[in-house]
């Protein structure tokens, strides 16, 4: 590709080919960066909608707009029914933003903060559901330390499947793309702006871009590998304003000593998942976080169709990690409530959707009681021989200890 301003991704087993444009990608560490920022383990995962166009078997990603996730389920990036509804709603009303005019929505992304560059069920399943289109594409990030980030894109084959275990081919992000978001007006800079939304047209990515004294310092260059591009090499600071940098970091001192010191303690999810095993319903949470390991009591509210379930969870129950439901239907929703010794409740909910549990028909049922009772009648029978066995053998134990005594005293007599 011949504009430096763009950089592919294409492989022999994948039949598409994925450009984009470098700017998009620094828009999506930003995004990425926020949200793994905003908890000290982990971080909260996002995730966002891919624009752009798409020519054959080449799509060009263009633009992103921001999903919006409440986090009802944890911090990983699981929609809830609302979330579904906003992101249904956004993907009917963005093609009408005149900043998108003339693309087209190419797929998503989202990060995994706690797992691999893989597709999750729950991954597949919006990717089935809200990007349904055979070219349309999915990209997993995986941030690291520092700010470095891995990345993949996952396609479909030509019969409709996904390949979810790993990308093709993962790639490093390039380092940060130092002036070009600061020289052009990707975001609106006034006060109250929304941060959120990542404006991009299709006029500003095709063109070259105009270069500004800084871009003119950080030239943009293509690494030739399979990891992506990269940035040369940014000159060395200045030093004209050094006792303005000395207060800075002095500055900086003092907020990073409010904050551990004053900064209340982050919260740590219990990681509820509903997940069916055999036709039961496994319902999991990570017994060694700080809400169950200081908890007095909890519960577990099934919401099974239209019944309802209260499970009270003693400390014991709580540090197993695990609950066993034999489900009616196939829409559960699960909230767990733990309570601290001061009171202080921590909530989280789940839900589980699947086809409805199978059920016997008359004669299958019929059948399996008729072996139970034969089951239960060999049971009777044999507890009840057993119970003659052992009467017959604490009488013959009688009988010999008479002989025994007996024998004794005639032994003495002679």
């Amino acid at each position: 590709m011949s504009d430096p301003s763009f950089a592919s991704w294409s492989v022999a087993e994948s039949p598409i080919t994925i450009e984009y444009t470098l700017v998009v990608l620094e828009e999506i560490r930003r995004a990425v960066t926020e949200g793994f920022q905003r908890l000290s383990r982990g971080g909260l995962e996002v995730g966002g909608v891919l624009y752009g166009t798409r020519e054959g078997r080449t799509v060009r990603v263009l633009a992103l707009r921001e999903i919006d996730c409440e986090h009802a389920r944890g911090p990983s990036f699981l929609l809830s029914d609302k979330d579904r509804g906003a992101l249904a709603k956004q993907l009917v009303e963005d093609p009408e933003d005149p900043r998108l005019e003339g693309m087209v929505c190419v797929g998503w992304f989202l990060s995994h903060t706690r797992g691999e560059i893989a597709l999750t069920e729950s991954d597949l399943e919006i990717y089935s559901t809200l990007f349904p289109a055979p070219w349309q594409v999915t990209l997993v990030i995986r941030p690291g330390r520092g700010s470095s980030m891995r990345a993949g894109f996952f396609v479909r084959e030509a019969d409709g499947t996904v390949k979810t275990g790993q990308s093709y081919m993962d790639f490093n992000f390039p380092d940060r793309l130092s002036g070009v978001l600061d020289a052009t007006s990707l975001r609106d800079r006034r006060p109250g702006a929304e941060r959120r939304r990542f404006p991009f047209s299709r006029e500003e990515a095709s063109a070259e871009p105009s270069l500004t004294p800084a871009r003119r310092h950080f030239p943009l260059a293509l690494d030739p590998s399979p990891t992506g591009p990269r940035l040369l090499p940014s000159p060395p600071p200045t030093r004209k304003w050094g006792w303005l940098a000395a207060w800075l970091v002095l500055a900086i001192g003092l907020v990073v000593f409010g904050l551990q010191y004053f900064t209340p303690r982050s919260y740590e999810p219990v990681s509820l998942s509903v997940i069916e095993r055999e036709g039961q319903l496994q319902i999991e949470w990570n017994h060694t976080a700080r809400p169950v390991t200081g908890a007095a009591r909890g519960s577990l509210e099934i919401t099974d169709g239209k019944d309802t379930r209260t499970v009270a969870l003693t400390p014991q129950d709580l540090a197993a990690g695990k609950f066993t439901y034999v489900r009616n239907t196939g829409d559960i929703d699960v909230r767990m409530t733990v309570i601290d010794r001061s009171g202080a409740r921590v909530q989280e909910t789940s839900r589980f959707l699947g086809p409805p549990p199978v059920k016997a028909n008359a004669g299958e049922v019929e059948a399996i009681k008729q072996i139970r009772d034969e089951l239960e009648a060999e049971v009777a029978r044999l507890r009840q021989q057993n119970g003659a066995q052992a009467a017959r053998i604490q009488q013959l134990e009688r009988t010999l200890r008479i002989l025994q005594t007996r024998l004794g005293i005639d032994q003495g007599k002679k």
